[in-house]
């Protein structure tokens, strides 16, 4: 029996170049899926606007899960978000609107910190997990992403950051 107090939420990524997940968003995907299925959640909201490329990771995301067995009822998009802070702010939204007030956030190990920090602002109830890296992710690419993203709570720290990762609150 499915938790249905608990919606799982899946942080999106750019789409490869043909509109289907790319490696890390595929990852993403199959965590929350597999979570899906062993009743973690009753419900998944996918959240991601077309931020890099001209696909909207939402509806990328949905598609897949669909492909994958997840019923098209369990699934709500959140299109818009092209960031981790509005994707907090945005999924809240959409769960106060369903009436869900705990979640799971499946995001990818470099990203959990970034996760953590947005999402424990917006919730109350709320476990971030990570997925495995791909296959054939280099030990160099885990560097390089997690320096990333420490570089960029650095930067939101002293506000420093840029457009994109603008956080407006």
């Amino acid at each position: 029996m499915p938790d249905t107090n608990t919606v799982i939420i899946v942080l999106g990524h750019p789409a490869d170049d043909n509109g289907n997940p790319a490696p890390i968003l595929k990852s993403r995907l199959d965590k929350a899926i597999s979570l899906y299925k062993s009743d973690a959640g009753g419900k998944i909201i996918v959240t991601g606007a077309a931020v890099y490329n001209q696909f909207v990771e939402a509806e990328v995301m949905a598609v897949y899960c669909i492909k994958n067995g997840i019923p098209a009822d369990d699934i709500f998009m959140e299109p818009r978000a092209k960031n981790t802070y509005e994707n907090a702010k945005m999924v809240k939204a959409i769960m106060i609107e369903k009436g869900l007030f705990k979640a799971i956030v499946v995001t990818s190990a470099f990203h959990k910190l970034r996760a953590e920090r947005f999402f424990k602002k917006q919730l109350n109830d709320v476990e971030v997990v990570a997925c495995p890296y791909p296959k054939g992710f280099s030990y160099i690419k885990k560097v390089v992403y997690t320096l990333k993203e420490h570089l960029i709570l650095i930067l939101f720290q002293l506000g420093l950051l840029n457009k994109r990762y603008a956080i407006n609150d």
